[in-house]
């Protein structure tokens, strides 16, 4: 799977902070990374469990054309899971 960039990641959060504003993404993006993007499937990864339902269910859509935008590459579905251990 091709794993995104710390640049390319940084960049998407960027993006996303804008499109968010800052309150909403302090509020559920803090500690949120996307890592990965392959066959058109953002795997991310937020800060808790229930901080990766809450993500999902609400800013799929704009994740995806962040990830879009930055990568250009299609990103047709966005999979959010709890905060593994290690950054990459």
């Amino acid at each position: 799977m091709p794993i995104l960039t710390d640049n390319e990641d940084f960049a998407i959060q960027a993006k996303l902070n804008f499109m968010l504003g800052a309150k909403t993404y302090d509020t559920y993006l803090q500690g949120f990374r996307c890592a990965e993007l392959s066959g058109g499937v953002v795997i991310a990864y937020a800060s808790s469990e229930y901080m990766a339902g809450v993500i999902s269910a609400k800013y799929s859509t704009q994740i995806a054309v962040a990830v879009e935008s930055v990568v250009r590459q299609t990103a047709a579905m966005v999979l959010v899971l709890p905060c593994r251990k290690s950054r990459r």
